[in-house]
């Protein structure tokens, strides 16, 4: 007769080393899955259609500055943001939306470049 082979238990210490050594490839591929969104995300960000989108938003919100506040530089603006950041955030951007309405649109009369 031939003998059966014996179960040989683990130690609860070489389970803990495999549960370890399972997390830690989990957190690799959740990583790895990670990156590649990332990437993904730049590249949409960096295609034509959202440059200009961002280029317009920058040029509304450069008219919009000029208007309200042309005697200002950047340590201003760097002082009021940061008074800005203890008041509600809601609040403060429905108020520059409607600042942005009010004062960030082109002058009258004139057509951007079609291109």
């Amino acid at each position: 007769m031939t003998e059966g082979k014996k179960r040989v238990r683990r130690t609860p210490e070489q389970r803990l080393a495999d549960l370890e050594k399972k997390q830690a490839e989990i957190l690799e591929r959740q990583k790895a899955a990670l990156a590649k969104i990332e990437a993904e995300k730049k590249r949409l960000t960096q295609s034509p259609s959202a440059r200009k989108k961002n280029v317009e938003q920058e040029k509304r919100f450069v008219r919009a500055v000029e208007a309200l506040a042309p005697e200002w530089d950047y340590r201003h603006f760097i002082a009021a943001i940061e008074k800005a950041l203890q008041e509600d955030p809601q609040a403060l951007q429905e108020r520059g939306e409607a600042l942005l309405e009010e004062h960030g649109k082109p002058r009258r009369g004139r057509r951007p470049r079609s291109s």
